[in-house]
């Protein structure tokens, strides 16, 4: 059998060569990895900053027009919203995390070159929403700059609800209004027939015995229409599997906020008509009266994702079966 050569210091060869091997293995490797790793937060760090400041003014005015304008109110609560999903999904983004230094760059690359788009035009609400979307894309490459792909596709929800913090371009936005609007009047005059309450209308417009009422775009719903939209999302997210329960949940969101609207309109309509005209005007009821409704209408979404768990549980039993 062949014997292994002796070093200087009474150690074989191989044992040494062995020794230096796991020395490398278990000391060096480690540090050099923890030390890039640390060198790759620290980029990201330094490129987080550069987008708040180079964002800052977009994002000055997106607080402004959603602290002012209550058809973007929700986008307030949108960033809260999805660093509260990314805080509860932190183990799935960590474990899961290998960087992506090229692809990151490559993707912040475009949402700059989408901010350069818009900076040319005149300061507008489009403008601003050009701009917006530039600042998501530039924090989706961020987070693949500095976690990988794997996490960005375990945590794809969250990122994805930042759209949300988009005001609608002014074409978009009318079109929504319009459609919310005369949904709600056709609801309303379907309502008004039901109930046997005799009314002329003219478009919006609907002729009482004592009152005549104009169903505005402000009347539209359309600031409890996106926030149970939201609702309906992160309710999916949470406490669905399939897509077609997720899918379901979300569809019922139209059809509810467009009745819950139109119920809102025909109490105050008939009250204004019965009772006082200022229940229509400038009343308490007619600031505050959504928010019951919100809380029934969110009632109802609750109801109906216990009611698709249920589902899913049964169909998996079936499968299972």
């Amino acid at each position: 059998m062949r014997k292994s050569r002796l070093g200087k210091s009474g150690i074989g060869l191989g044992d040494e060569e062995a020794s230096l091997s796991a020395y490398h293995d278990t000391d060096l490797f480690p540090h050099t990895s923890a030390w890039c790793s640390s060198r790759m937060d620290f980029i990201a760090i330094l490129l987080a900053v550069s987008l708040v400041v180079w964002f800052w003014v977009p994002l000055a005015k997106l607080f402004t027009l959603a602290s002012e304008d209550e058809h973007f109110s929700h986008i307030l609560l949108v960033p809260i919203l999805a660093f509260y999903l990314l805080f509860m999904n932190r183990a799935a983004i960590l474990t899961s995390r290998r960087e992506s230094p090229v692809v990151g760059l490559l993707v912040m690359a475009s949402g700059a070159v989408c901010y350069w788009f818009a900076a040319g035009q005149h300061w507008t609400q489009d403008r601003l929403a050009v701009e917006m979307l530039a600042f998501i894309v530039t924090c989706w490459g961020l987070f693949l700059f500095n976690f990988g792909g794997r996490s960005f596709r375990n945590t794809l929800f969250p990122l994805m609800i930042l759209l949300f913090m988009i005001p609608l371009p002014t074409i978009f936005l009318d079109a929504v209004i319009g459609f919310l609007q005369r949904s709600s009047a056709d609801t309303v005059d379907m309502l008004f027939s039901t109930l046997g309450i005799h009314t002329v209308r003219e478009e919006f417009t609907f002729e009482l015995s004592n009152f005549i009422i104009f169903i505005e775009g402000e009347c539209s719903g359309i600031r409890s229409f996106f926030a149970l939209i939201i609702t309906s999302l992160v309710a999916g997210y949470w406490c669905l599997e399939s897509w077609w329960a997720r899918a379901a949940l979300v569809a019922v969101v139209l059809p509810l906020a467009i009745i819950k609207n139109a119920f809102r309109i025909i109490g105050l309509t008939l009250l204004a008509n019965n009772l006082d005209p200022a229940f229509l005007i400038d009343s308490v009821l007619h600031r505050n009266s959504g928010i019951p409704l919100f809380i029934m209408s969110l009632a109802i979404i609750f109801s109906l994702t216990c009611l698709l768990r249920q589902l899913e549980r049964r169909f998996k039993r079936n499968l299972e079966a």
